[in-house]
Order: structure tokens, then sequence, then C-alpha cells
């Protein structure tokens, strides 16, 4: 389909039309002719590059990305508005196309994984099950339903209130080309740790929580393509008849485990190995023990809250300040969609689930303290180290976290599962039976079943919920995931086939050279 000619009144930035013509050797004052832009975007892009291409001229790219940067500071006229919906209709159908093709394209590799962390990372999980079955019964019912979705995405207050008690001592930070070395820690559950249960009473707290299971919590709005399970308790205040919410970690079935899943715990755990000094330590105690637990007080919409969580470093060159440690596994494809959209840089987007759990990280351990982010491959090469702050999230939606909290207080008294299925946009609160009902349900929920241990994840498991998107770092003047536009197609250098010899020929020549 040939595209509409543009308007030669259409108003198309000066400075967009410079930075396509932005190439190295170009003259100082650039032809703006339509042939001009086509040659010099094409130059920008891979040199093997012989499509697909965009239904759009490379001037209605430029076209289109000027009338959307004018409609945000001013209102357009009724021809300008007009181009602009013609334009966007056409551009809407193609980044449906590009977004599709490469959630496509990247699917196989979300199924990347070495052998080695893959037992490891299931041993890890069979370990962490039981621990879980050891401290709840084996079956539950039923109990209650509630949607994940928040109804007002709004911020409440997280207030410190302050520091009840830290034991141990960290390691400073250091750097790594790779990451390769997991040392586990025997973390206890929060509902089985004596200390927080003395400063829970202490401090009359409402609810007992680690920070890895309240940034599930935080960020079970955005767990729709996700399993969350998330064991709890709730009992009775001593002289009081209120109720105490004590959250234990998150618990991944291990038949649920996806090979990306596994990626991204093992090298977040690695991390906390490879990516410190343990010849350069700070004590955070007079208590010197293996591992360190830092207890804290806060208030979140009148709800008094202790949370525990762990220091995995510092930093001498912030002045000591906490460091937390994470990992983003990125599939690294060699897709079109993904050669253009990493033209001037390859890194995945950052989803909110994640925003979410690096600010809660930092924002804990106080304002000096940050979040280092090891970007790494399936093998464990590190690509880049990001760090993130607190200030990277200026309005967290805290609302929807204070509303659940408050719901699971008013539970009665028992152990409980908050389970979270996939494609599902409500989660179910599960309280502990007395027995064993051998009966197979959907109402009842069998502990041992569903953390029953596996030795290998599933190849061909479910990896939709893992797929990230590739942050868009094309050519200027290029509408973002779309291809590349149409008129750049005769500068580009198509696969040379015609000259090749055929596989039938080639063996007829080394007939020959033998006779």
């Amino acid at each position: 389909m040939n595209s509409p000619p543009v308007r030669q009144d259409a108003q198309v930035s000066s400075d967009m039309l410079v930075a396509m013509m932005a190439v190295e050797g170009v003259e100082p004052k650039p032809d703006l002719s339509s042939d001009a832009l086509a040659k010099a975007m094409a130059t920008k892009l891979p040199k093997t590059y012989a499509g697909p291409f965009s239904q759009l001229t490379t001037l209605e790219h430029a076209q289109y990305l000027s009338l959307v940067q004018r409609s945000k500071t001013s209102q357009l006229n009724g021809r300008d508005a007009s181009d602009l919906l013609r334009l966007r209709s056409r551009i809407d159908i193609e980044q449906q196309k590009f977004r599709s093709q490469a959630r496509e394209q990247c699917l196989p590799f979300l199924r990347q994984i070495q052998d080695n962390v893959n037992m490891q990372m299931c041993r890890e999980l069979g370990t962490r099950a039981r621990r879980v079955l050891a401290a709840y019964p084996q079956q539950f019912r039923a109990h209650k339903v509630r949607t994940i979705r928040a109804g007002v995405s709004k911020y409440e207050p997280l207030e410190f209130k302050g520091m009840l008690f830290q034991r141990g001592s960290c390691a400073h930070v250091a750097e790594a080309a790779k990451l390769s070395r997991v040392e586990w820690a025997d973390e206890e559950l929060v509902s089985m740790d004596e200390k927080a249960r003395e400063v829970a009473e202490t401090t009359e707290a409402d609810v007992v929580v680690s920070d890895t299971a309240l940034a599930v919590l935080l960020s079970l709005p955005h767990a729709y393509l996700r399993d969350v399970f998330v064991p709890f308790v709730v009992e009775e205040k001593p002289g009081d008849s209120s109720m105490r919410v004590i959250i234990d970690d998150q618990v991944v079935p291990p038949h649920s485990a996806t090979p990306h899943m596994l990626n991204e715990m093992y090298y977040a755990q690695s991390a906390r190995s490879d990516l410190t000094d343990p010849t350069c330590k700070l004590s955070l105690s007079e208590s010197q023990t293996p591992s360190n637990a830092t207890y804290t007080q806060w208030e979140l919409n009148g709800q008094r809250l202790v949370i525990r969580y762990t220091v995995h470093a510092f930093s001498k060159s912030d002045g000591d300040a906490a460091v937390t440690f994470a990992a983003k596994v990125e599939t690294q494809t060699n897709s079109v969609e993904a050669q253009l959209a990493s033209i001037r840089g390859r890194n995945e987007e950052i989803v909110e689930r994640e925003r979410l759990a690096w600010w809660l990280a930092a924002y804990l351990r106080g304002s000096a303290s940050h979040v280092r982010v090891a970007h790494v491959d399936t093998m464990g090469n590190v690509l880049r180290v990001s760090q993130h702050t607190a200030s990277d999230v200026q309005v967290p939606p805290t609302r929807a976290l204070s509303e659940l909290l408050r719901d699971l207080a008013q539970l009665p008294k028992g152990k409980y599962v908050l389970v979270h299925r996939r494609h599902a946009w409500d989660a179910t609160v599960f309280r502990a039976v007395d027995g064993v009902d051998k009966r197979k349900s959907e109402a009842v929920l069998d502990l041992r079943d569903e953390l029953a241990p596996v030795e290998m994840a599933d190849a061909e498991a479910d990896v939709e919920g893992d797929y990230v998107p590739m942050a868009w770092h094309g050519m200027p003047g290029h509408v973002p995931y779309t291809y590349a536009p149409c008129d750049l197609e005769p500068f580009c250098s198509p696969p040379v086939t015609w000259n090749k010899p055929s596989r039938t020929r080639r063996k007829q020549k080394k007939r020959k050279a033998k006779q």
C-alpha cells in the first residue's frame, strides 16, 4: 500500500529533521529533501537490515512526532488535529504488530537456564518449602476472595517511627564481571522469629512483616501474569481483643517456577556474594552473627508495622550507606525488532513490579541507601550495573497495600495462605483446617501438593508473565516501536542470495575438482 503524500505545508520541526540528519560527515546545512532524509536515516540502520518496513515515509514519521510534541503544549488546529488522528490510527496498528512480533521472538529465550542453576534453585525452593511445611498445617480451605486491582492508586504515607534492633555485620560493595558464586542464608520465617515477636509486643504492632514480603503485597495489583503464594498468621494481641498479622516471605511452588524466575532469584542471591568484599566488613551491632537483621517500626494509615530486613552491603564512598542488591536477567535476542529498538543502547524496560520493589528496598533503609541492580544475561555475565534510589518513584501507590493489610487484620485467629493464580484478577485467602480431607476440590488447598519438590523447572513452562519489552533507543525521527520508514528500503542492502552458489552446484564443483 502506498502512503498518502505528506502535505507540503505540514509543520515538521526543523530540529527534528536536523536530528535525523545527525550522521557523521553530513554538511552543516543538510538537504532536508525526503530522499536525503531517508538516505541519512538508512545509514543508522544495522548493516544487514532488509525489512520489514513501515507503511509510513520518513517525513510522515517526523510529522507524527512533531504533531505529538506540539499537542502536549498547545491545542492543534483542525487540519493538524486531523493529520495526527490519521497518522495515529496507522501507527497504532503497526506498533501492535511490532510489539507482538517482538514478544514472539523473545519467548523461547525466556526458557534458557543453565542446568546447574536450574538444579540448585529447585533444591533451594525445596528447602524453603520444607520450612513452610514445618510451620503450617497441610490443608486449607477457601475463606475469602478479594480483587487484586487497586480501586484508586493513591499514596498513603509510610512513616518511619524508629529503629528497634540490629544484629550482625555486612560487607563492602565490590565489582565483578560475572555472577557465579552463591551462598544461601538460612533465614527463619518471620512467624518463627522470637526477636520479631518480642519487638512486636513492645510496640503493640498490628503487622509484622519482612521487606521482601511487603514488596510482594505492594506489587500485588500488577501480578496478573504471575503466581503469588504468601503464608501468614493471624493471632490475638495479649490483653487485647484486636488481631496481629504476621506475614511470612512468599514461597514459590516449585512446579510453577519458570526458568526466567529461577534465573532472577539465583543471580539476585549471587550478587550478594560476588558484588561484595568479605574482607571489608561493617559491624551493625556487637553481636557477630553470620547474617544480619534489622527491625524497624513504621506506621501506614494508622496501622503500626514492624518490618524486618537484611542489609546486603555498605558503600564507604556514600558514607557507609546501606546497599541492596537485585538482579535483572535480560534476554539477548537478535530479532529485527530488538535491533531497531537498540540502535542507540540496549536494555529492557523496568516494569512496575521491579520499580516498586527497588523503591521499597531503598526507602526502608534510609535516604542515603540505594539499590544496585546487576543486569545479567542467562549465563551470569554482568552487562551493566544500575543504581536506584527511593526518589525514582515519587508517589508509590500504597493505598492498596494499606487496605490489604487492614483486611487481613480483620480475619479470625488462624493460619492462612494468600494465593493468586496467574491470569486472574482476584486472590483467594485460604484458612487452615483441622485434619486432612482426601477429596479434591478447588476450595481445598493441599500445601504438600502445592509445594511438592521437583528436580528441574518445566522447560515448557508458561513464560508469558516473564516477558519484558525492550526499552526504545531507536533512531532520531523514528516513531518508537515501528519498523523502518518505507522510503529507506532502496538504501538498504538486501540479503545477497542471487550470486551465492546453491548447495547442489557446490557439490558438483567438488566432484569435478576431484576428477
